[in-house]
């Protein structure tokens, strides 16, 4: 059905999950409505039975079944969560601090270039060394969207170059980031991930969390959605627009709080409540490029 390999093997280990419950070769309409029946009274979010139906579909089409299962309406998405940028320094200062150097250099590298990047992790996990380009990264779509050109802050760059030469383990010829037995894959990425948000307080962490941390940030910086779309690899803009909305709701908070602070005199106004007033930023706080150079990224699509 055009999937990715990573949604696929996802899809997969849901409807292996799926056949413990219900038989997945021999369709029975009544048996499955008695499981999401009972996945609901288990309380059970719509979203993810939503989702276990939509793998089963998949498959009755696979296997060749004519069967048409049951529909759930779909909720509108929460806002997602977005981290902010302590919380990223404080994950980039933990991995320092560790003792060996050789596997967290590239581990505080893997949470960068998540964040500076807005990449998803199976992209992360098939980034090749000669896809670090002269101040760029050459990023191949997990979505069926166009491959992309990132850029890279200077820092970043050159820690990655260092790392290369210095660090990484040579157990796979083209992988960028490397274990001793070989490219670093999915799961390997998703673990280490989450432990070390147990490690640093940040609970549920997982690598799309960066993603949103990079496409808002870009967006509070710019102020232009669809350089936002391009970096992000989005297809379509109307995707990329969520950060409008999150951008939009933390400047009416920070407004208010700004328009207090103007009411009693204004002797307090902080330098972040002037700049969420309209001040302008003449740099790019995070970066190494200014905006013009990211304006100028677009004739890369």
């Amino acid at each position: 059905h055009g999937d990715s390999i990573s949604t696929a093997e996802r899809r997969a280990r849901r409807i292996k999950t799926l056949n413990k419950h219900v038989d997945i070769w021999n369709p029975d309409l009544g048996a499955i409505y008695r499981y999401i029946e009972q996945r609901q009274r288990n309380g059970i979010k719509k979203k993810s039975l939503r989702i276990e139906m939509m793998d089963l579909q998949h498959w009755y089409e696979f296997t060749g079944k004519a069967v048409r299962l049951p529909r759930l309406k779909k909720e509108p998405s929460p806002p997602p969560t977005i981290l902010k940028r302590e919380q990223v320094d404080q994950m980039i200062r933990y991995c320092e601090r560790q003792y060996n150097r050789e596997v967290w250099f590239r581990n505080k590298l893997i949470i960068e270039t998540l964040a500076y990047t807005g990449m998803r992790i199976g992209e992360l996990a098939r980034i090749n060394v000669e896809d670090l380009r002269d101040g760029y990264l050459y990023v191949r779509s997990e979505k069926m969207e166009r491959d992309r050109l990132v850029p890279l802050p200077l820092k970043l760059e050159e820690e990655l170059r260092e790392y290369i030469r210095t660090f990484r383990m040579p157990s796979d010829p083209r992988a960028l980031f490397t274990t001793e037995k070989g490219r670093m894959g999915y799961s390997y990425l998703r673990s280490f991930i989450s432990r070390l948000g147990e490690k640093t307080g940040v609970k549920g962490l997982h690598a799309h969390l960066f993603r949103h941390y990079y496409a808002s940030e870009l967006y509070r910086l710019t102020g232009d959605i669809r350089l936002v779309q391009i970096l992000v690899g989005h297809a379509r803009i109307e995707t990329t627009t969520i950060y409008e909305h999150i951008t939009s709701r933390e400047a009416e908070e920070r407004g208010k709080s700004a328009v207090e602070k103007l009411f009693r005199g204004g002797g307090d106004l902080m330098h972040e409540d002037q700049k969420y007033m309209g001040a302008a930023q003449n740099r790019w706080e995070h970066w190494d490029l200014t905006f013009e150079d990211f304006r100028s990224l677009e004739v890369i699509s």
